[in-house]
């Protein structure tokens, strides 16, 4: 007979179904931080995750999974599940963000630590912490609130095993010290209260830092180009059911106040004097040091125009963009993607405030790269605003006046 657990967590509108998992429900208290769980009754409901254990090992079931996620050890299970569970958690409740990456505190607000894959941020999280400074998140981080605040996901960190060689004693000692589930692959941390934000813990957003691990590479923490950072948050940002333009318009403001910065570093230790040095206060108005972000959100002084002449081609005046640094980001209001152009996709744009014949594109990029043949930019032309009428940023007439064929 199955053992089905129904569950309720408080921040979350759907049930969560554990069938034959007893094992694997008893972390929930030791991993799940300031999370009321309950266990609920019978429902027609459907669960919107179902773990189950059987001979085989663990099946991980959700509806947008393509395929159930199958684990062999109950700690990978934990790990599968957490993911999952925190992506239900951000789907339920559009007004969030949700960026991968790892968050601490420094003199009351947050240094956020973008996901890197191998760049070290769950071992610098916990390094940090054996240091003495409140941990937000190690893996993911909501943002939200009307000032968009990092917000506490009250689950413990975990490390990959087995720890670097090159750990300090004192810091192996701590982690010793705070084992919680651990299997043969990851290891949760048992932080105290005073080490880890509580659930629902909110704290103003004041740097991202890019993290760069080498072994013997020189310490080193320097500022990046805003328009960069921007880039980087955009990709490690997995909350889809807010419309783009809004996400576009919400990860700009948050970068263009904090400071971007990138961290080199070989030992983890090091790297953490070198952040407790720096972030030891703050400016009364933290601004980005770098300057002002370029903001040109909204239609701004597009034509209205829709219907296109034939041959012509123009940018979607329902498109939110914004340019930072050398930057250049489209968010389509029909969809839930962001765009980054190239720079030749950005001069493009610009010209296509206007509906513009290929010959009105072509000839600016000839005369600004006289040394490659006009053919060849044409034919790079024709291809770039193939792939943007594709993804509807750009608006097509019904024929293209050169070589006769359909721009879409």
């Amino acid at each position: 007979m199955t053992d089905k657990l129904l569950l309720e967590f408080d921040g979350l509108s759907q049930r969560i179904a554990l069938l034959d998992c007893r094992e694997v429900y008893a972390c929930f208290p030791e991993v799940f931080r300031g999370w009321k769980i309950r266990e609920a009754g019978a429902t027609t409901q459907l669960p919107i995750l179902t773990l189950e254990h059987s001979a085989e090992g663990y099946t991980l079931e959700t509806p947008w999974l393509a395929q159930p996620l199958m684990r062999r050890d109950k700690i990978d299970a934990l790990c599968g599940f957490i993911a999952e569970f925190i992506r239900a958690y951000v789907n339920d409740d559009q007004r969030l963000l949700c960026l991968h990456g790892a968050a601490a505190e420094f003199a009351g607000r947050l240094v956020i630590f973008p996901n890197r894959y191998r760049a070290g941020k769950s071992v610098l999280s916990a390094c940090l912490a054996a240091a003495g400074v409140r941990l937000f998140a190690d893996d993911v981080l909501p943002i939200g609130g009307p000032d968009d605040h990092g917000m506490a996901p009250g689950i413990v960190p975990r490390l990959r095993l087995p720890l670097p060689d090159n750990l300090a004693p004192a810091t192996r000692d701590f982690l010793e010290a705070r084992r919680g589930p651990s299997g043969k692959r990851y290891l949760y941390l048992d932080l105290a209260a005073t080490e880890l934000a509580s659930r629902g813990t909110l704290a103003p957003i004041g740097a991202f830092v890019l993290l760069e691990r080498e072994a013997g590479a020189e310490l080193d923490l320097a500022p990046v180009d805003p328009g960069e950072m921007l880039r980087q948050v955009i990709w490690q940002n997995f909350a889809r059911e807010t419309p783009a333009p809004e996400i576009l318009r919400r990860l700009e403001r948050i970068v263009g106040r904090a400071r971007c910065l990138r961290l080199r570093y070989d030992r983890a230790e090091e790297a953490v004097d070198l952040l407790k040095e720096s972030f030891t206060s703050w400016p009364a108005a933290v601004e980005n040091p770098q300057g002002a972000v370029q903001n040109a959100l909204g239609p701004g002084p597009f034509t209205p125009v829709r219907d296109v002449p034939a041959g012509c081609y123009l940018r979607d005046p329902e498109i939110t963009e914004t340019k930072v640094g050398e930057e250049h980001f489209l968010a389509d209001s029909k969809g839930a993607a962001i765009h980054n152009l190239n720079p030749v996709g950005s001069a493009l744009w610009q010209l296509m405030i206007q509906p513009r014949t290929i010959d009105e594109l072509v000839d600016p990029l000839h005369a600004a790269f006289p040394q490659i043949a006009r053919t060849q930019i044409e034919q790079d032309v024709r291809a770039l605003l193939k792939g943007l009428v594709a993804k509807r940023l750009v608006l097509a007439g019904p024929e293209d006046i050169r070589g006769g064929q359909n721009a879409s």
